[in-house]
């Protein structure tokens, strides 16, 4: 009777180091830069994606900002003042037509 409680609370602890969290999805953005850099539009391997709340999909459609500016598909962005520039590969936009360097790796 000893053995079989023993074996059975082996058993009971050894589901406790399963029980890890899982890593997080590849289309996932770190939890620091979830803070920084919410929704964002981004260049990469010559396709533009769309990082919205942490979630990466490629940008499929053209689309404009709340400040006037236009995100193309082709990574061109159009400013109100009738200026384009051309996102290169690891650049970003944000929503407020702000444009950068992104850091960390997807």
């Amino acid at each position: 009777m000893k053995r079989i409680f023993l074996s059975f609370l082996a058993i009971a602890l050894s589901y406790g180091a399963f029980a890890q969290e899982t890593p997080a999805p590849k289309d996932t953005i770190p939890m620091h830069q979830k803070t920084q850099n919410q929704n964002v539009f981004l260049m990469l391997e010559a396709k533009m994606y769309a990082l919205k709340d942490g979630v990466k999909s490629e940008l499929t459609e053209d689309t404009t900002l709340s400040n006037g500016t236009v995100v193309t598909t082709k990574g061109d962005v159009k400013k109100p003042d009738g200026s384009t520039v051309t996102l290169k590969n690891g650049q970003y936009v944000d929503n407020d037509g702000n444009i950068g360097e992104w850091k960390d790796q997807l």
